[in-house]
């Protein structure tokens, strides 16, 4: 884990080439820097909430904002590993305290559809199901999977395999895939 160049304490997770330097800065640094580019004035705001999902179980979000030329960028981020995200964008200008007020909503909205329920066949052997014929998730990287992604659906992680079984009861259904970007 490289360390930030500027402050040195956190972790260094974005890299930037300025003519010939190179920098490595945390979030925080970078905002600062951007700030200062971009003569945009970041606003002090929540870093984390917490919320309950559909089952009433509380998940709580650490927030983090970015700084671009094309505007600012705001993700809640579940604190576990492969749980739920939510992002939202919005241009340099708009008020900040709004965007991380439609990033609540986005999430509370999110967190509240469930997609995959747990059963128990009468021989009491476990399966899980689709809901209502259809579910959303997320694309990630799986490291012990040779080129095969991990999909996030209702906070968490399920192999490619897993998601096969889940829709092997739909076999000789059509399918309709949809890729979007997470701030949409």
């Amino acid at each position: 884990m490289a360390k930030c160049d500027a402050c040195g304490l956190r972790e260094a997770k974005i890299h930037l080439s300025i003519e010939d330097d190179q920098l490595s800065l945390c979030n925080d640094c970078y905002n600062e820097y951007m700030a200062g580019e971009l003569e945009v004035e970041l606003e002090e705001l929540l870093e984390s909430f917490s919320l309950k999902d559909s089952e009433g179980v509380v998940r709580t979000f650490l927030v983090e904002t970015r700084l671009y030329p094309i505007g600012i960028f705001m993700e809640a981020k579940e604190n576990i590993e492969f749980g739920y995200t939510f992002a939202v964008h919005g241009e340099l200008e708009d008020e900040q305290q709004q965007l991380l007020n439609r990033l609540i909503e986005k999430t509370k909205k999110g967190i509240k559809e469930k997609y995959i329920e747990s059963k128990v066949f009468l021989s009491g052997q476990p399966y899980e199901s689709l809901i209502k014929d259809h579910f959303a998730g997320r694309i990630e990287y799986d490291e012990f999977a040779e080129g095969l992604p991990l999909i996030i659906i209702d906070g968490r992680a399920y192999t490619w395999e897993e998601v096969g079984r889940l829709i092997m009861s739909y076999e000789g259904f059509q399918i309709k895939v949809k890729m979007y970007d997470q701030t949409d």
